[in-house]
């Protein structure tokens, strides 16, 4: 009896000890840093972790839903969507650049094998856009677009040897892209994240001495943290489809916008792109011209957008099936299929996967993809 009592005991606190690991090590969502960057091995814990955690369930049960702009309504299981306070951008991109770092080369509808390291939806019909076989064209084009503005190709001719900047610039590959656009430039691609910056290093700076990755832990703007550049020193910076103004121009935007006026020189240039709330963009011109920062073009490409996602439907579901096969854990009875399906929807929702809450943010016209230009004034 006495020996069956102690099982029982051992039993409920390996329980709690299984319990509680998961609970640590499963929490994709908001339990890691810009610092984490994630093995093979150590994504396997995690993905195990959060499919036998308690966040499973509380995210398939999620009610708390938030309207979008224009009053409609999504949820989490059907559309992938989650609320801003839900999760930390430091903990959702340490996941990701995680994965693409570690899964290595996906298939594509093309039959052309690809390192993923386009982070960005992108965008179609414009004249730049490359060869209907390149996996990541939209990506391409979406930072290929942000140096086709007239006023960017006229600073270049008056300066061929720009000095760019770009903030939260992921695993720099647009960065790789506009350097090579530009054959005299030098860029400088500055991220939070870790893993990030270390693919940054391992698939693109390292054949491109004119690119050059650094790491700015919590990132530029975030607690006073300022870009590591002296005053009036770049030519450019670019943002694309980065993490920032996701739902208004508050504090940390503005501190954002403030380093960015700091480091670039009178007549400099400001290139954003990215989908982002309608209103955001109303809201952001007016912010920025108070500090000094003058328009100097402006595109909509949210309709070429929501083509870009639908032209991008099949290799998106390739690309997400190759993630959730590195996984075990997610073939395992009943626990795997919920797991996979709740991953899925999450990843594709980050994607604007066509049928995703964001994708449909796009298609009613809550959320806007533009390009815009700004000029430091003299």
């Amino acid at each position: 009896m006495k020996t069956a009592r102690v099982g029982i005991v051992v039993a409920i606190l390996l329980a709690g000890a299984a319990y509680q690991a998961a609970l640590r090590f499963g929490n994709v969502l908001s339990g890691f840093t810009g610092d984490s960057s994630l093995s093979y091995f150590q994504l396997q814990i995690v993905t195990t972790a959060f499919c036998l955690s308690p966040l499973l369930w509380m995210l398939e049960s999620k009610s708390d839903f938030i309207p979008d702009e224009v009053g409609e309504t999504y949820n989490l299981v059907d559309h992938g969507d989650i609320n801003e306070e839900d999760y930390t951008k430091d903990s959702i991109y340490a996941i990701l650049y995680s994965l693409y770092q570690a899964v290595g080369k996906s298939p594509s509808p093309s039959g052309n094998d690809y390192q993923f390291t386009f982070n960005t939806w992108g965008i179609t019909g414009v004249p730049w856009i490359e060869a209907q076989t390149e996996p990541q064209r939209h990506g391409k084009a979406a930072y290929q677009g942000l140096v086709e503005f007239p006023e960017v190709k006229a600073y270049v001719e008056r300066h061929p040897s720009p000095n760019i900047v770009e903030i939260g610039c992921g695993t720099g590959a647009g960065g790789n892209l506009i350097s090579r656009l530009i054959p005299q430039s030098t860029y400088t691609a500055l991220d939070m994240q870790q893993a990030a910056i270390d693919t940054c290093n391992k698939l693109h700076a390292k054949f491109n001495p004119r690119l050059a990755c650094k790491l700015v832990p919590g990132g530029v703007g975030n607690k006073g943290n300022q870009a590591p550049f002296n005053d009036s020193s770049v030519d450019m910076v670019v943002i694309s489809e980065t993490h920032i103004a996701e739902a208004t121009i508050g504090p940390e935007e503005k501190a954002i916008f403030a380093e960015i006026v700091r480091i670039l020189k009178p007549g400099g240039l400001f290139l954003w792109g990215n989908a982002l709330p309608t209103s955001v963009w109303h809201l952001a011109a007016p912010v920025l011209g108070k500090m000094g920062m003058a328009p100097c073009g402006s595109l909509n490409h949210t309709t070429n957008a929501v083509k870009a996602r639908d032209e991008d439907e099949v290799r998106v579901n390739m690309y997400v099936d190759h993630l959730k096969a590195q996984f075990p854990v997610m073939s395992l009875p009943h626990i795997g299929a919920r797991c996979g399906s709740v991953a899925d929807r999450l990843i594709k929702n980050f994607y604007r996967h066509p049928g995703t809450a964001l994708y449909h943010k796009m298609v009613n016209g809550a959320h806007s993809y533009m390009h815009q230009c700004y000029k430091l004034e003299p």
